[in-house]
């Protein structure tokens, strides 16, 4: 590893700290997720980031989080997966529009992944003052 390399907790607090962000978006209600996402592709992008981030928290989270806690990240991600197509891309939409967007999201197929998400916001709740206290150590 070169001296410009990030270490691993360095890697794991950046990837953690999107990742939580994503989760946020995710535990909103639909028209919430649309604002913060600013109506652009708003069903792909949170299944993207929260997959992406979740999995890349993963990837270095061996000395930063629990057994427990990084199975549920792995049950979430494997539930966004899951997502039927038309809960990202309803029927004959644009899901780059503000209807578009609401529609897909309002999908039934969301509602459970909006409550697991809570929860597991809850569960990481000292993972998650941990990722603020490294950036405020910054």
């Amino acid at each position: 590893m070169n001296s410009d390399s990030p270490g691993t907790h360095e890697v794991f607090e950046n990837a953690f700290f999107y990742f939580i962000k994503a989760l946020r978006v995710l535990a909103c209600n639909a028209a919430k997720q649309c604002e913060e996402m600013e109506d652009c592709n708003t069903p792909w992008q949170i299944q993207r980031d929260v997959t992406s981030g979740g999995l890349g928290s993963l990837r270095v989270s061996a000395s930063f989080l629990s057994w427990e806690e990084a199975e549920s990240i792995v049950d979430l991600v494997a539930a966004l997966r899951r997502l039927p197509q038309e809960a990202i891309t309803a029927a004959f939409m644009n899901t780059t529009s503000h209807a578009g967007c609401v529609t897909s999201v309002s999908h039934p197929a969301w509602e459970p992944l909006r409550k697991d998400a809570k929860a597991l916001l809850l569960k990481l709740e000292k993972a998650i003052e941990r990722n603020e206290a490294y950036f405020q150590n910054q």
